[in-house]
């Protein structure tokens, strides 16, 4: 759901001003990788004195570049701003709605609005079934629109504000998305389960069809309890098996409905690892969809065949000087190497390396550069981009 952002950010404004509301960071401080982000539970929220709690995180830049032998472009863009809103709903429940405030850069959507609207990302009922103290075992559920099975974890290790994770970029699913899901925090701090089923159109759409995506989570972190310096790796295997309606669910020409699913199944593994001064991911995923070509002036049925894709996503964030305490200097990078399709060489390939200085222990600056370019004969223009990040929590 989509209105201009004037109206909405007045009703955000009116709520956060009418209350007295504690701040609390809604994504990982960008200021410190290394550090995971608060986790707002029906616990929290009940043992709070204040009714509602109002945070966010604002996302500005200014970006020089862009495709390969054009005119470079320039402009200031504020990215993004996430305004998350957090109540109590009774003894176990609880209730968040983060809204999303993006530009909206559909040309085709002009006539709707040009400049900066909002949608709502996140909003669910959580309900803890088991309220376990310290280490013991916790488990909740959410229904709504709610996190995807992954792309939050990898997010909670690299930050948002400079670019998607390499899952969302290259479409294998959204970050959020409509439907139900169930965690389970494992005792003695050994890790977590984490399942959903979700309608798979992603929280940028309205269902479009009936079927459904089946997606499942487990991390391990089995040195977490000790003292080695293992103790902040995380081990992540995840699935997703669902579906998605024909290209011909309606007639077209001589081609008869299609009424049976389309195969979309995605899964991968995500290795962590966070401590004091260094952060760091490694993201291995594939995905398997059926394509559909027919001649709707002759055939009656389409002819399917199967489009295997991979990725490999690796990023760090390093402070050679010492831990955010100490020092507000650090160094990131980035490559991502993505294969639409087994059946051919090309490739798609992502740099990204920069620096980042905290101005504060909320807010910092990042100057980056990204580039993409085609390889092995995958056709597309490179692109590469110079952007100075502005991030800040509140």
């Amino acid at each position: 759901m989509q209105l201009p952002s004037t109206r909405l950010v007045a009703i955000a404004a009116a709520l956060a001003i009418s209350r007295s509301l504690p701040a609390q960071n809604a994504t990982p401080s960008p200021t410190d990788s290394a550090s995971p982000p608060p986790r707002v539970t029906a616990s929290s929220q009940s043992a709070s004195t204040a009714p509602v709690a109002f945070s966010g995180v604002l996302y500005l830049n200014y970006q020089y570049g862009g495709l390969a032998g054009a005119r470079s472009e320039n402009r200031f863009d504020m990215e993004r701003a996430y305004l998350n809103f957090r109540a109590s709903s009774g003894t176990r429940d609880s209730i968040r709605v983060t809204l999303d405030v993006f530009q909206q850069r559909d040309a085709t959507r002009d006539q709707y609005y040009r400049g900066w609207t909002m949608r709502v990302k996140y909003a669910y009922l959580n309900h803890d079934f088991v309220e376990g103290s310290g280490d013991a075992m916790k488990v909740w559920g959410r229904l709504g629109l709610i996190q995807t099975v992954v792309i939050e974890k990898e997010e909670q290790y690299w930050n948002r504000g400079l670019s998607q994770v390499a899952l969302e970029q290259a479409g294998y699913f959204n970050s959020a998305d409509a439907g139900a899901g169930l965690g389970i925090t494992l005792p003695n701090r050994i890790g977590e389960i984490y399942a959903t089923v979700v309608n798979g159109a992603g929280y940028q759409s309205r269902e479009t069809d009936r079927f459904k995506d089946f997606q499942a989570r487990l991390t391990l972190t089995p040195w977490a309890s000790g003292t080695s310096a293992l103790r902040g790796l995380q081990l992540s295997p995840w699935v997703s098996i669902g579906g998605q309606a024909s290209s011909f669910a309606t007639r077209r020409g001589t081609v008869q409905p299609v009424a049976e699913m389309r195969r979309k199944d995605r899964y991968g593994f995500l290795t962590t690892y966070r401590d004091s001064r260094f952060a760091a991911g490694l993201q291995i995923a594939r995905k398997v969809d059926v394509a559909e070509t027919a001649d709707t002036t002759s055939d009656v049925t389409p002819t399917t065949h199967e489009v295997t894709g991979a990725l490999t996503s690796a990023f760090a964030f390093w402070r050679p000087l010492g831990p955010a305490s100490s020092s507000p200097w650090s160094l990131l990078a980035r490559v991502d190497d993505i294969k639409p399709d087994d059946a051919s060489s090309g490739t798609q390939r992502r740099y990204i390396v920069g620096t980042s200085w905290d101005i504060s222990p909320r807010t910092s600056v990042t100057f980056d550069v990204q580039s993409l370019s085609p390889r092995n004969g995958l056709s597309g223009t490179p692109t590469r981009t110079y952007f100075l990040h502005f991030i800040a929590n509140f």
